[in-house]
């Protein structure tokens, strides 16, 4: 099994505007909009032309604000 962690941010009517596996991209652009979420959904590349989903999509837009607060607090 080769897990792969795919990010996806919407919208406040729930359309994707981004979506990949880079960390630092959702980060960015979660941070364009005032309304956007984060989810995470985890995915089995073993077989890249029929990747299965492991673990559904997961709200983790608290968690990110959570985390660029305390970045700021810390500055």
């Amino acid at each position: 099994m080769k897990p792969m962690n795919f990010y996806e941010v919407t919208d406040h009517r729930g359309d994707a505007v981004w979506g990949g596996i880079s960390t630092l991209q959702a980060v960015e652009w979660f941070r364009r909009g005032l309304d956007y979420k984060v989810f995470v959904s985890v995915w089995d590349e073993e077989d890249i032309e029929e990747p299965r989903l492991i673990t559904d999509k997961i709200e983790v837009t608290n968690l990110i604000q959570a985390t660029l607060f305390n970045e700021r607090e810390k500055e």
